[in-house]
């Protein structure tokens, strides 16, 4: 009986190892992303963006930011786990608000280095990239909206 458990742990226990491995660099590099996320942000704190239709100003040009955010390995994991056992994907969540965040703020950006003072009539899109059983994984998030400047 021992000798089976010895022989299990050996064969399961460097999977089990490396997942939390992944799992847990995969935690901090998101933790870094959303810091960042946080600083970009409050730089471009008095920038407007509104999905108003009609705004004052001079409308401009289109502006768009777009991003791609892979599931790694491991995530894809997890989420195969929760799919079993039922339930919200909170991890699925919190990447595709990383994903829209991310979108948006290089929109903005593109904006503001265009000098418009203002983002109007702003619309998100996303689609999935390949399924859960493919060997690619993720999601593409773009925005747009209509650059304003006074």
């Amino acid at each position: 009986m021992n000798d089976i458990l010895t022989s299990m742990l050996i064969s399961i226990g460097p999977f089990v190892a490396l997942l939390l491995i992944g799992l847990t660099f995969g935690t901090l590099a998101q933790r870094r992303h959303l810091a960042q996320l946080d600083q970009r942000e409050a730089e471009l704190g008095d920038f407007m963006l509104t999905t108003l239709e009609h705004a004052p100003g001079r409308h401009g040009a289109l502006v768009t930011g777009s991003t791609v955010v892979a599931f790694d390995f491991f995530r894809r994991i997890a989420i195969l786990l929760r799919k079993i056992i039922g339930g919200r994907f909170r991890m699925h969540e919190t990447m595709m608000m990383r994903a829209r965040r991310e979108a948006m703020l290089r929109m903005a950006e593109s904006a503001k280095a265009q000098g418009a003072v203002a983002v109007h009539n702003i619309r998100l899109v996303s689609s999935n990239l390949g399924n859960s059983g493919s060997a690619m994984g993720g999601c593409e998030v773009v925005a747009y909206g209509t650059a304003v400047w006074i």
